[in-house]
């Protein structure tokens, strides 16, 4: 029979759930709140599924996201998400096919960017996707690491219960968005999403939430998990803070939550993963050998409608250009595109013609929110300059103040 692609109804919803956790090697098994919660976030006209005689064999989503771009405007951005194929369909096409039709879909929708976390790296490239932002894991053992510079600190750091920390958090994250492109606006029902994520794990215990308040206006947060790594025998500063979320949106409150956290007695190693590329925790330390650094492909885009994305963002130094997209996914979203920009704003076009540069879909989304050189993309053969200086104009002009960052999972 033959394999059928179309969303799931609402009374496949716990059958969508099997399928997607089932792909992760896991099980569903949600309680009542959580699966009310998950029907709220991600909803049947969000799916597209592969069903065979019935069975869910392949899932993916969307969620309608709002995204900061470079100069402050939000666009829309679908939030791909719940990717998986059954293992006993492996290989047959349907990834490929949902993706297609998923990513139509989208920009039908208005959405002119896609964005996800990848789980293998090595997939979604050959869809379109650009590595866009990256992001660090940071290893420390606090013991050694003292700060010899740091911003004045001028707020106060308080202990908040969960309850609590659902009301303020929201606040801190808006003010991180001003700050940072690739940031997404969350909902309530993602915002209780997120949250719930943040529940008690195994051998770690309950996270303890933590905010940074400047005038009683919530300016960051940390959410955090301790584990205690003595013998039992006897009590040694021998525990492991692993730091699952640190927001901040300007020096003093990530100044704050960072010396908060190397200073929690008893716990003298730290992790955290999602730091931005360019966090300023190096430049704070004495020894900086003591922080051992890793960075990671954090959020990958894929350009939808690429004269809406273009024109979206505005631009570090004013320039003009004429890019040559090969889009070879889905080829009649490639073209050529006429972009005039500026700090002030920007407007792109398609044209005919001739192009300063020529280069694949995915090198243009690795480049969209300023998080890479195209000039390091030549090195690596993944663009074609066809007018010398070009590339040099396209840095200039995509550069940005700070690198992007996008901390929630989706």
């Amino acid at each position: 029979m033959a394999i059928e692609y179309r969303q799931i109804t609402s009374e496949e919803h716990r059958r969508f759930g099997v399928a997607v956790e089932r792909g992760f090697g896991g099980h569903y098994e949600p309680n009542h709140d959580r699966f009310q919660l998950d029907k709220r976030t991600l909803t049947p006209e969000m799916t597209i599924c592969a069903f065979d005689d019935g069975e869910i064999v392949g899932t993916t989503g969307a969620f309608p996201f709002r995204s900061i771009v470079p100069g402050g405007r939000t666009i829309g951005n679908a939030g791909i998400t719940a990717v998986t194929v059954a293992a006993t369909h492996r290989r047959q096409g349907l990834l490929t096919n949902m993706m297609k039709r998923l990513l139509e879909r989208e920009r039908d929708r208005g959405h002119s960017v896609a964005s996800l976390w990848a789980s293998e790296s090595n997939i979604y490239g050959r869809f379109g996707y650009g590595m866009s932002i990256q992001h660090q894991v940071f290893n420390v053992d606090t013991r050694k690491a003292d700060f010899s510079d740091a911003p004045e600190i001028t707020g106060k750091l308080r202990f908040v219960d969960a309850t609590e920390a659902r009301k303020v958090f929201p606040k801190a994250w808006e003010f991180a968005a001003e700050t940072y492109s690739g940031f997404t606006r969350c909902d309530d029902n993602h915002w209780d999403r997120m949250m719930a994520g943040f529940a008690e794990k195994p051998g770690w215990g309950k996270p303890w939430f933590v905010v940074y308040e400047e005038n009683k206006t919530a300016l960051g947060f940390a959410i955090y998990y301790l584990k205690s790594l003595s013998d039992g025998q006897i009590t040694i500063p021998n525990g492991l803070v692993n730091a699952d979320m640190i927001i901040h949106s300007n020096p003093a409150s990530h100044a704050a939550l960072w010396k908060h956290l190397f200073n929690i007695d008893l716990y003298d190693s730290l992790t955290t993963w999602r730091s931005p590329s360019d966090d300023g925790l190096p430049w704070m330390l004495a020894d900086t050998r003591q922080l051992e650094r890793r960075p990671y492909d954090g959020v990958w885009y894929r350009m939808l409608d690429v004269a809406e994305a273009l024109s979206a963002r505005t631009y570090f130094t004013s320039g003009a250009l004429i890019f040559e997209v090969i889009d070879s996914f889905i080829p009649e979203w490639g073209g050529r595109f006429e972009l005039s920009g500026g700090p002030d704003g920007s407007r792109c076009t398609p044209t005919r013609k001739v192009p300063n540069i020529t280069l694949p879909t995915a090198t243009l989304a690795t480049i969209y929110l300023g998080g890479t050189k195209l000039k390091e993309l030549e090195r690596a053969g993944r663009v074609e300059e066809n007018t010398e200086g070009s590339i040099e104009i396209a840095d200039a002009m995509f550069a940005t103040v700070r690198a992007p960052w996008c901390p929630m999972m989706f």
